[in-house]
């Protein structure tokens, strides 16, 4: 019994301990800390309407290959989907390439080893959130 308590509450400690290691701020802490139940799932959906997405948090199974499909409803408006190691954006570990609205498009990677990420659409930084491997 004490194995199965410990399991998630060394998982959300990585979980902090990566955001605050990683440059995050507040927010992402915050919304990785709410992810903490989340269940990870390899088929993931964001929508991208008036310049933003619709999910701040995303759940994926870590070191599997995974489907994020982005419906760019911004019509002439090019997003994408990239996922950096940190908030500073220095180490991209996938980036999609722009597309303009309306349109859906799946982007297919490896997600990362189990850890807290951070996503955005390169065009508008803003458009941002936490992504979650585990």
């Amino acid at each position: 019994m004490t194995r199965l308590l410990l399991a998630p509450a060394l998982l959300l400690a990585a979980v902090l301990g990566a955001v605050a290691c990683g440059g995050g701020k507040a927010d992402l802490e915050t919304l990785a800390t709410r992810a903490a139940d989340a269940t990870p799932a390899p088929s993931l959906a964001i929508r991208a309407r008036a310049v933003k997405f619709d999910k701040d948090t995303l759940v994926a199974p870590a070191g599997r290959e995974i489907v994020v499909a982005l419906d760019n409803q911004d019509a002439g408006v090019s997003h994408n989907f990239a996922v950096y190691s940190a908030k500073d954006a220095k180490q991209n570990l996938f980036r999609g390439d722009l597309f303009e609205g309306k349109e859906t498009r799946e982007f297919r990677f490896q997600s990362p080893e189990a850890g807290v990420y951070y996503f955005r659409c390169d065009a508008h930084p803003d458009m941002d959130g936490v992504f979650i491997s585990r």
